[in-house]
């Protein structure tokens, strides 16, 4: 799968440095009893705060079926990870991982047919920050059930520092129930949406 990486803006630390002169010995004699010692010392900038977070490129649900019935649920599942490929924060700080529909006015995750000028067909589905299956979806809850999320959308995961290489798991599900009684000829076609990350370095008070 490929992915593609979310690099935050560089935050630099200005240090002033004082040039450090070589030392050599001096002396102090009965006809030159005074002298002098330059004090010199060296700051090291260890570099500046960054971060790169990796993310998918692409989502792909496959080909959706057409369920016989809604007597169950009828689900198709795409899982991927993020993580958290470069992590060069202070050991107080974290980056802060959300997410949200490009386009949605109700919070929510759709699919939008393509190529269709008038009233298209829109199928949602839902984000769990988990690896969901038919044997435990009923036991966990999507992130997008959350009726108050921020203004970048639903927080996903927060990687703290000394966690490089961390990943967070992702499941996508969408239920194939919305398809039943459709008629195909009218809602065949390609299908797409576009979900959108935000990350955020934050600073840890515990």
């Amino acid at each position: 799968m490929k992915t593609k990486k979310m690099i935050p803006f560089l935050i630099s630390a200005m240090i002033a440095v004082t040039p450090v002169m070589s030392v050599s010995a001096g002396t102090l004699t009965n006809s030159e009893p005074d002298g002098s010692t330059e004090v010199t010392a060296k700051i090291v900038d260890p570099g500046s705060v960054s971060y790169v977070i990796t993310i998918p490129e692409t989502a792909d649900f496959g080909t959706l079926i057409q369920p016989e019935n809604t007597d169950t649920d009828h689900y198709a599942y795409k899982d991927f990870q993020v993580e958290a490929t470069k992590l060069n924060i202070n050991s107080n700080q974290a980056v802060s991982v959300y997410i949200k529909d490009s386009a949605s006015t109700d919070n929510q995750f759709y699919l939008t047919q393509k190529d269709v000028a008038s009233d298209p067909f829109k199928i949602s589905y839902d984000v769990y920050d988990d690896v969901v299956s038919d044997t435990n979806i009923t036991d966990l809850t999507a992130i997008n059930d959350d009726p108050a999320p921020g203004s970048y959308g639903y927080h996903l995961t927060t990687f703290a520092s000394g966690t490089e290489g961390a990943t967070q798991d992702v499941t996508l599900a969408l239920n194939q129930n919305a398809l039943y009684d459709q008629d195909l000829s009218a809602i065949a076609g390609d299908y797409s949406g576009t979900i959108l990350f935000h990350s955020a370095l934050i600073t840890r008070t515990t």
